[in-house]
């Protein structure tokens, strides 16, 4: 069994093209998680896993971090905003071992998309089923978290479906070029950008989401934000659905 070093492990794992990727790598990659997670892929690796093996220990995470959020009180949103944090590290690792192992498994592509999809989806769900049960309820709040997943799903299929389309008309793979994103309409260009000062999509990854959950919940507003999430997954879905067919990525 190879003893892999952290030194080794970061410069395979970690290749610059991986960390500097404009859409794929997470703003905590960079900042913390990819620090510390050679060190979690030095275990796996010494205990044998498979990046397979890990990329579902992504999953499982994600999704104990959904059903925490149904623990009333302050246990649930706790519980929720660690196990986000450990999904997000497992993620960084099954990537590392991948990359030093050279196993590359579509299957674990695959994996990887449904173990994201599914948790921001089951996140927005259980956070209404959490509103719904305290005082005061209404019982619409089960609907919005229903509205709010299937929102926050159909924002994350864009992006794949871009790439099923450029595949079916047998164009060549999406450039990372941030220019090939920017709408040629001058005017939604410039909506786009406001965008870049107020990122309100990147609150439903799991991580941001679990973070704005607990805040909900440290100020006893969770019936009020879960409103406003929704109400900004609306905007954010119809502007990404604008800007995808405005901009060069249909195109050859």
């Amino acid at each position: 069994m190879t003893n892999y070093s952290i030194k080794k492990i970061k410069s395979i794992g970690q290749p610059a093209e991986v960390m500097n990727r404009r859409v794929a790598e997470h703003w905590s990659g960079p900042m913390y998680m990819r620090r510390i997670s050679p060190y979690l892929t030095k275990i796996l690796l010494a205990l044998n896993f498979s990046p397979t093996f890990v990329t579902w220990l992504m999953v499982f995470s994600g999704w104990i971090a959904a059903a925490s959020l149904l623990i009333p009180g302050r246990n649930g949103v706790i519980l929720a905003l660690i196990f986000a944090q450990i999904q997000m590290l497992f993620d960084c690792s099954d990537g590392e071992m991948a990359r030093i192992l050279k196993r590359f498994n579509p299957a674990g592509i695959f994996i990887d998309r449904f173990g994201h999809y599914s948790t921001e989806a089951l996140l927005a769900i259980a956070f209404g089923i959490r509103v719904a049960t305290q005082q005061d309820s209404t019982g619409l709040e089960i609907v919005y978290g229903l509205v709010l997943a299937l929102l926050i799903t159909f924002n994350k299929v864009f992006n794949d479906m871009v790439h099923v389309a450029r595949s079916f008309a047998n164009l060549s793979k999406l450039s990372e070029d941030k220019k090939v994103a920017i709408p040629r309409n001058k005017v939604i260009a410039f909506l786009r950008s406001l965008f870049n000062f107020f990122p309100i999509h990147r609150i439903f990854h799991s991580m941001e989401l679990s973070f704005v959950i607990f805040i909900s919940w440290l100020f006893s507003i969770e019936a009020q934000m879960l409103q406003i999430i929704t109400l900004a997954a609306s905007i954010t879905v119809v502007g990404h659905l604008v800007a995808i067919l405005s901009s060069s990525r249909l195109r050859g």
